[in-house]
């Protein structure tokens, strides 16, 4: 791609904000809990808990796996910036050696 052009302070800007989701994703299962009172008399209560048991699980999932497909993002945009650096310091040898 000739015409991409590069901003590295752009692209870790865009790195480090995608870190920090990668974390903070997951971490928000902390936040969900599943009340075990408060149901009062109701007759389906054990089968309301277990069932937001299964939301709160299927949700943990869910989350961490959206923290893993956002760390692998991190991680590409990390080589793709020593990809470019690597590059730029390649091409700045080659010029100072000429």
């Amino acid at each position: 791609m000739p015409d991409l052009v590069l901003r590295p302070a752009a692209v870790e800007q865009a790195r480090a904000g995608v870190s920090a989701e990668a974390r903070r994703l997951p971490a928000m299962i902390d936040r969900v809990t599943v009340p075990r009172a408060g149901l009062g008399d109701l007759t389906a209560a054990g089968a309301m808990v277990g069932a937001l048991d299964e939301v709160v699980r299927a949700l943990d999932a869910e989350l961490g796996a959206a923290g893993s497909r956002l760390d692998g993002v991190d991680r590409a945009l990390d080589a793709a910036l020593t990809a470019v650096s690597s590059a730029d310091r390649d091409a700045a040898s080659s010029l100072a050696a000429a």
